[in-house]
């Protein structure tokens, strides 16, 4: 038989203000800076957000492959405009001459990947529209962690006439 003793049940002491504690940070778990600078003051107005980290005027240099035999197809660069739809969606035109826009949702890991919107589970290459309703678009664009004027490019692009690979760098302008 054993025998247990309690003292009263702990209580958490009333919280206090430290003094100490002066350092703003983000409080919003969807920001990319969320909780940098902790432990100090909540001051979410120095929050910033995935599409935050790519919109702007980006000079792209573009080079093209064979995605099935990895050959140079061809070069070229655009200018390329990415802007915010909401905190975490990018639109991104200049890809085609047809004025379409791309959507792309970032991440606080630095990289936007290209919405699906064409195709299901049995669709062969689902995807997004491209330049053509006959061409989808995969891939992805990836910030650089130390270089904020820097963005990296890869794209698939599958279409009636075969498939391509887009790789290169946007470099930003404004």
């Amino acid at each position: 038989m054993g025998l247990a003793f309690s003292c009263k049940k702990w209580e958490d002491p009333a919280p206090v203000d430290d003094p100490r504690l002066t350092n703003p940070y983000c409080n919003d778990p969807n920001a990319v800076n969320y909780n940098w600078g902790f432990p100090g003051k909540p001051d979410n107005t120095i929050c910033f957000y995935p599409s935050d980290l790519f919109k702007g005027t980006y000079k792209f240099f573009d080079t093209v492959y064979n995605s099935q035999t990895d050959l140079y197809l061809s070069a070229d660069s655009l200018t390329l405009f990415i802007s915010k739809i909401s905190s975490t969606q990018i639109g991104i035109e200049g890809l085609c001459n047809s004025n379409r826009m791309l959507v792309m949702t970032a991440g606080a890991t630095y990289q936007a990947t290209i919405d699906t919107t064409v195709g299901d589970s049995l669709t062969q290459h689902p995807g997004q529209f491209f330049c053509r309703t006959q061409d989808t678009v995969t891939g992805t664009f990836t910030r650089d962690k130390v270089d904020s004027t820097l963005i990296y490019v890869d794209m698939t692009v599958r279409s009636d006439t075969g498939s391509t690979l887009h790789r290169g760098r946007a470099i930003k302008r404004q």
